[in-house]
């Protein structure tokens, strides 16, 4: 049985876009990735032209709809990995990475969770 997962993609500037980091060329390299490795591919999340999420004292602020959708559904359906180019299109900071993670691992309730990072492109 194929393991189920889900994609995230986000370009924060035009110049991300122009400097082929497309929001398409994230979702073909997720897909290739998926299909190569078997892995069902329920749905791919998206943000475009957001920044990263915003860390304050009070945690984590996260203004980008596709990641909040992301989070929300993770509680609800068997998914256990998201696939992402690599790791700046969830966060940036120290910080969001810990705060954002601890999220992810709450909604999937389970002790692992984990990103794919496509290695060649990290």
């Amino acid at each position: 049985m194929e393991e189920k997962v889900v994609g995230y993609v986000r370009v924060s500037t035009e110049g991300q876009v122009r400097e082929g980091y497309s929001l398409a060329y994230q979702v073909e390299e997720i897909q290739r990735y998926c299909n190569e490795n078997e892995l069902q591919l329920l749905h791919i999340y998206e943000d475009k032209g957001i920044s990263g999420a915003i860390v304050d004292e009070e945690g984590l602020t996260v203004e980008r709809e596709g990641l909040q959708e992301l989070l929300s559904d993770m509680a609800y359906h068997q998914m256990s990995q998201v696939v992402v180019l690599n790791t700046s299109r969830l966060w940036r900071s120290d910080m969001a990475k810990v705060l954002i993670q601890r999220e992810l691992k709450k909604s999937l309730k389970m002790k692992a969770w984990r990103a794919i990072y496509l290695p060649s492109l990290c």
